[in-house]
Parts: structure tokens; C-alpha cells; sequence
């Protein structure tokens, strides 16, 4: 009877020596739960407040969970196991997370290099990217821990890597629309057509679109013939359908006496 009274004190007594070496990992445990609460909620915050989109709060809630799930593994391998294999353990976990993520942790660091980089928000650039010959134009409308997407001034939207933006050569850039108009005319000096077209972008009503007179380039004077290459600036973008309709209106019913054609020759930052 004394025998099993001895043993089973032996055995209580290994038990609360366990559960008094495994407090700190206890501990350590719900300091990490908790503070993973903590940022998740914050995350949560700020995504409602629109300073970080959902995909961002998807990929930061990731990498927590990843650090809390090892913290606690490490946590309570430190109570069972030596010292040597906790840090061959750790070695190997950090390995295997790397591989795993390195896709994701090396554009997070350049998210991160991006986020410095205040002036890059909202502004628009000629974008020139690494192995690509032709550059492409556009706004940097948001940068995610994965990509960055550029918004083009019609509102299309390009998906770029941060690596790739990051190495990018980037050059800011003033949008603009050019249109070709070709006016014809009879017995009228060719010089008084242009001064009457010039002066009449000065009191057309172009909607959104701004167009600086001292900027006209004339590209062809013949005998009946005047072209002339114009720069629309918009005020706002994107630019949709019917704001260019609504220019080539304006332009058409100021001109019309010299039966103008119209023509859109391209979208360029310039």
C-alpha cells in the first residue's frame, strides 16, 4: 500500500514539474494569440478605412499567422528538446519558409521599398520596365504586398510586380490626348485660318480637356489644305467615351466653316 502511495506522489509530482516548465511556454502562447488579435483587428481597421486593400490585409494576416504558429512551436520545443536541436529545428523551419515564400517575401520587400516612396502615389509616369523595350503610361493607383496596379488614362488597369516597378526607370509625364485636324479652305489666307483657329481654342468650351493654343503644330499648309496636330490636356481622368465625343464636337462645331475632319492619332504622356 505504501509502495503505490509513493508511486503515485512520484507521478503528480512529474506532472506539475511539467506543467511548471511548460508556464513560460504557456505564457509565450497567449502573449502571441493575443497580439495576433490585436493586429488582425488593426489590419481589419485600417482596410475599412481604406488606407490598405483586402488582398494586402490577406497577405499581412498570412505572415502573422506564420509567426505566431512558429513562435509557439519553438515556444514549447524548447521544453522537450536540447538546445542543439531547437536551433537545427529553427534553422530548418526558416529554411523551408523561404523556399516556400520566396516568391512572396521578395515582393513584399519591395512593397515595402515602394511604400517609402511617397512621391509614387497618384502621380502620372512614363514607366520603363526591366527587359521590356516599349514603356507603358499610366498612374500608380495602388501598390499591393504583391503587385502594383497602374491605371492607364482611359481607366484600364495594369498589374506590375514591386520587384519589376522597383527596378523599374520611372519618369513623370503630363497626360495627354492628340488629335490631327485637317481644315479646308478656299480663297482665305492660310495665316488667317490659323489665327482664327487659334483664337477660337480660346473661348471653346472642351468639357474636361484644357488645350494650350501656343501649342498647335502645323504639319501641313498646301494650297486648300491646312493639318494641324493638337495636344487636348484632360483635367481629370480617367477619360471616358463621351468626353472625347464631347471634344470632337466642340472642335467640329468651331471650325465647321472650314469643314474640319478629326482625327484621334494616339493617347501618349507628353
Amino acid at each position: 500500500m505504501a509502495a503505490n502511495n509513493t508511486t503515485s506522489l512520484m507521478g503528480y509530482g512529474s506532472i506539475e514539474n511539467i506543467l511548471f516548465g511548460l508556464q513560460t511556454a504557456i505564457i509565450i502562447t497567449l502573449l502571441v494569440v493575443l497580439a495576433r488579435i490585436v493586429l488582425v483587428r488593426f489590419l481589419g481597421a485600417l482596410m475599412s478605412r481604406g488606407r490598405i486593400s483586402a488582398a494586402t490585409k490577406a497577405t499581412l494576416t498570412r505572415l502573422i499567422d506564420i509567426i505566431t504558429i512558429f513562435t509557439v512551436i519553438v515556444a514549447f520545443l524548447e521544453f522537450f528538446v536540447s538546445v542543439q536541436v531547437l536551433i537545427i529545428t529553427i534553422a530548418v523551419f526558416i529554411l523551408i519558409s523561404f523556399l516556400l515564400f520566396y516568391y512572396e517575401l521578395r515582393e513584399f520587400v519591395a512593397y515595402i521599398n515602394l511604400q517609402l516612396l511617397r512621391h509614387l502615389h497618384g502621380r502620372n509616369y512614363e514607366i520603363k520596365l526591366p527587359h521590356h523595350e516599349s514603356p507603358i503610361y499610366g498612374r500608380i493607383v495602388a501598390i499591393e504586398p504583391l503587385t502594383s496596379i497602374i491605371e492607364d488614362i482611359y481607366g484600364r488597369r495594369i498589374y506590375v510586380s514591386n520587384t519589376m516597378l522597383v527596378n523599374s526607370i520611372v519618369k513623370e509625364y503630363i497626360p495627354s490626348i492628340q488629335l490631327r485636324v485637317k481644315l479646308s479652305y478656299s480663297s482665305d489666307d492660310p495665316m488667317n485660318v490659323i489665327k482664327d483657329v487659334t483664337s477660337s481654342f480660346k473661348v471653346l468650351e472642351l468639357g474636361i480637356f484644357r488645350i494650350d493654343e501656343k501649342k498647335i503644330i502645323i504639319e501641313k499648309i498646301s494650297g486648300e489644305e491646312i493639318v494641324a496636330r493638337i495636344n487636348a490636356y484632360p483635367t481629370s481622368l480617367p477619360i471616358r467615351l463621351t468626353d472625347l465625343l464631347k471634344l470632337a464636337n466642340s472642335i467640329n462645331k468651331s471650325l465647321s466653316k472650314y469643314n474640319p475632319i478629326i482625327e484621334f492619332v494616339d493617347a501618349s504622356y507628353r
